[in-house]
């Protein structure tokens, strides 16, 4: 193998610059439009995707320890930079039926006159395709002591379905996504043992849309006996967001001069998220007074169902939807020069996730339950060194969704997952401390079964029918040590 030599350069400095300005404007940009297609994102860099996240951050110089295992960074000998640039491409379609609250097939009536309807239909490809970014950096301060920047997706999800979708009563537009800012600090206490921790501060964007049949709600809730379904259709859109802090830490160990093993822990991040809620109506025609915006104003609704207080013209809204805590445990083993080998378990604790509440000024305007329930990903892979520039790397993941069949909706129509990864580096030659990464990992989605009722304030609708998930992610970054 190669030494590769430590002095600076002007190539080496042309390179600092451009990385770090790299980072800097990815950062800026990136923040604001990074969004994912699950609750979780895995917070790796490119060759983490390689792998298929399995030795978490405790492989040799991998920088996304500032983040995921800040011990690591005590093994660390020089300053480290990474960007990565990781493209989702989800899709996620319906095949079933929905009812209304009366049990008869869900259709909207387009003239309230004349009685004409309009079936409605799958909603299309609900998934979506979007551009991810992380960037990571590791600074060793003396011989014992490394500090790590970092800039992570680390939660996030999003389904889109069509506006004539027959499970609209139940979702049309959601949209949750996060992005964090992380600072950590590691502590080496033997040439065995490190610690470390850090804190982040985390920006949540909640955008969330359902049709809303206001007469349907009437109807279930007993105030209007038998008032029919699919006249009235007020789309409810919510737009909320916070800002909150969190901590994390970790405690790596090298038990041999051949592997390599970590904990991390990442707090549980209470979330109090505010905005406000607006409606867009589209009523069947010939309704005349007596429309969505009228049974809105003339607190009917308020009296079916009390303290649900809303405004036509929209209002304050405030929700919570708490990031819950995480646990990975990692290992690396270097069979030899060539090869190496590792393995992941991680815990999330989704039983902190029991709904999705909206309320404004303090009254509850719907309670959706999911009761989520604590989850395990298992990962295995590793990195076959071809020689001193190119390195491959494949890896294996098992995610298990953390949604019931008892209150999966077509909002969240998550499944256990699979994750087949392939990915690679090239270290160039001219300056061996710069290399680029690219992975590929395609998604295998057990399709989520939908059996759900909805709440009476909701139209008291149900939906029958599965979605099928899959999705494909490709990831490009570059690596720079200084």
């Amino acid at each position: 193998m190669k030494t590769y030599s430590k002095r600076p350069s002007l190539f080496n400095f042309t390179c600092k610059r451009s990385l770090l300005s790299l980072a800097v404007l990815s950062a800026v940009i990136g923040v604001q439009q990074a969004e994912a297609g699950a609750f979780a994102v895995p917070t790796y860099g490119t060759p983490g995707w390689g792998r298929a996240f399995a030795g978490g951050s405790v492989w040799k110089n991998d920088p996304s320890a500032a983040f995921n295992n800040p011990a690591a960074m005590a093994f660390i000998e020089r300053p480290i930079g990474q960007v990565s640039a990781i493209y989702a491409d989800i899709d996620m379609k319906f095949k079933g039926e929905a009812y209304d609250y009366q049990g008869n097939p869900r259709v909207d009536t387009l003239d309230a006159i004349a009685g004409t309807t309009q079936e409605l239909g799958d909603g299309g490809n609900g998934g979506f395709s979007k551009w991810l970014p992380t960037q990571f950096l590791v600074i060793p301060v003396g011989d014992r002591f490394a500090f790590g920047l970092g800039q992570v997706v680390p939660m996030g999800m999003r389904s889109t379905w069509d506006k004539n979708f027959k499970g609209k009563d139940f979702a049309l537009d959601t949209k949750i996504e996060t992005a964090a800012l992380a600072g950590s600090l590691s502590f080496k206490i033997d040439d065995q043992w490190a610690v470390g921790a850090g804190v982040v501060v985390q920006r949540t964007q909640g955008f969330v849309s359902q049709n809303v049949d206001l007469y349907a709600a009437a109807g279930a809730g007993g105030g209007l006996p038998g008032a029919p379904a699919g006249l009235t259709r007020a789309k409810m859109r919510v737009k909320v967001d916070n800002v909150s802090p969190g901590w994390f830490a970790s405690v790596a160990w090298k038990p041999t001069e051949v592997d390599t093993l970590g904990l991390a822990y990442h707090a549980k991040i209470k979330n109090e998220l505010d905005g406000d809620y607006n409606f867009h109506f589209s009523d069947a025609d010939g309704l005349g007074g007596f429309d969505s915006p009228a049974l809105i104003d003339s607190g009917i609704i308020d009296l079916i169902y009390p303290g649900l207080s809303l405004k036509s013209g929209g209002d304050h809204a405030e929700s919570r939807m708490d990031i819950p805590a995480m646990a990975t445990l990692d290992w690396v083993h270097d069979f030899n020069d060539s090869f190496s080998l590792g393995a992941s378990v991680t815990w999330t604790e989704w039983s902190s996730f029991k709904s999705l509440k909206l309320e404004s000024h303090g009254n509850l305007i719907v309670d959706i339950p999911y009761n989520y329930k604590d989850t395990w990903m298992y990962s295995v892979g590793g990195d076959y060194r071809f020689n001193d520039q190119l390195t491959l790397r494949a890896g294996v993941a098992l995610d298990q969704t953390p949604t019931r069949n008892s209150t999966r909706d077509a909002r969240i129509p998550d499944g256990d997952r699979t994750f087949v990864s392939l990915g690679g580096s090239y270290r160039f030659a001219s300056d061996p401390n710069l290399s680029v990464d690219v992975a590929y990992s395609r998604q295998f989605v057990d399709e989520g079964r939908l059996r759900t009722q909805n709440q009476d304030r909701l139209g008291g609708g149900s939906i029958d029918g599965k979605v099928e998930s899959k999705g494909q992610i490709v990831s490009l970054s570059a690596t720079y040590m200084f």
